[in-house]
């Protein structure tokens, strides 16, 4: 509990500027991966290390979802006054893009954090991988949306308890979401050589000879 509190923390500090969210999403599901699968590495120097790992391909695929979702939404916003059967159609069509984007995010995140590919296949492997595991895909973007769920429909629950996502749950959040990615990730995993059971610490000095 408190190594999920710690990330989440860490996760809240470096998403303050907003353009840096894709790197410390990357991180946190690292680390939170790396707690899943034993490697063992979730420790404040090693989520440091994977955000400055993942600047480069995480920030652009963020900002790419930050810009599709900021025009759906927006598309919704105008069209929120609007009747009529086009209207309604453009509606659903704009919740249905955020539904997929969400679906693909989940994934994404995961994966640029393990694995070293370009942001266009990283978002074709995340949308194979969202479709071809549905349900959990499903419940872990469900777990994502909670607190804008609350936000929507019950604002005051929101308000008591809004200081417990930075310090606490966005950690426990990716620690779930982990759990729920190990086994669609384990043969990958193992070509990749990640430990599915617990190694030795990294940074840790040899004192056998």
């Amino acid at each position: 509990m408190a190594d999920l509190a710690v990330l989440s923390l860490l996760w809240t500090l470096c998403s303050l500027p907003i353009i840096t969210m894709g790197a410390a999403s990357a991180a946190l599901m690292r680390c939170a991966l790396n707690m899943n699968t034993g490697e063992g590495n979730w420790r404040t120097r090693h989520f440091f290390r994977y955000f400055r790992r993942n600047l480069r391909n995480a920030t652009p695929m963020w900002l790419l979802y930050l810009l599709a979702a900021a025009l759906l939404t927006l598309d919704l916003l105008i069209l929120s006054g609007a009747g009529g059967a086009s209207a309604r159609l453009q509606r659903m069509a704009a919740v249905l893009g955020l539904i997929i984007l969400t679906f693909n995010a989940v994934w994404a995140f995961a994966l640029t954090s393990q694995f070293e590919n370009g942001v266009i296949r990283t978002i074709k492997n995340a949308f194979y991988l969202g479709v071809s595991w549905l349900p959990r895909t499903i419940l872990m973007s469900a777990l994502w949306l909670v607190p804008v769920a609350l936000a929507v429909f019950n604002p005051y629950i929101l308000s008591r308890i809004i200081v417990l996502w930075p310090a606490l749950f966005f950690g426990g959040t990716a620690y779930f979401c982990a759990k729920l990615m190990v086994k669609p990730l384990t043969p990958y995993f193992e070509e990749s050589g990640i430990y599915l059971s617990a190694p030795p610490e990294e940074d840790e000095e040899d004192f056998s000879e």
